[in-house]
């Protein structure tokens, strides 16, 4: 499943040196939602990794794939109705094939992911 404009859209960016804020919309009519949770549906926390590597992407503008996670705890749990803004600000360092990541989703009450590893580039 193609996670932009399907799960979630980009309302804004803001990027500059190696740095970058998306501020991101989930759409609850999302067909992911049927399965996670009926009635009660949660965003799955392997969607947050994967609209980080799409927003990753964007500041890249190279194709990439996590290749090592360091740290990625899931503080929250983000519901499309209770949270439906979310902020992703993303930090890329060049390492040896790719980036180092450093980054954080929230929005102005919780903060949802916190995460820290490796993205390389595709060939």
């Amino acid at each position: 499943m193609r996670l932009k404009d399907n799960y979630y859209q980009i309302a804004a960016i803001h990027m500059g040196n190696g740095q970058g804020t998306f501020h991101l919309l989930l759409n609850p009519d999302c067909d992911v939602y049927q399965g996670h949770f009926p009635g009660n549906p949660v965003c799955p926390g392997v969607f947050h990794i994967g609209m980080l590597k799409d927003c990753v992407r964007t500041l890249t503008g190279r194709k990439v794939f996590v290749s090592s996670i360091r740290q990625c705890r899931l503080t929250s749990v983000a519901t499309p109705a209770a949270c439906p803004e979310l902020k992703l600000t993303v930090s890329l360092q060049p390492a040896a094939g790719g980036y180092d990541v450093v980054a954080s989703l929230e929005d102005e009450e919780r903060t949802y992911m916190e995460y820290r590893g490796r993205m390389s580039v595709e060939l």
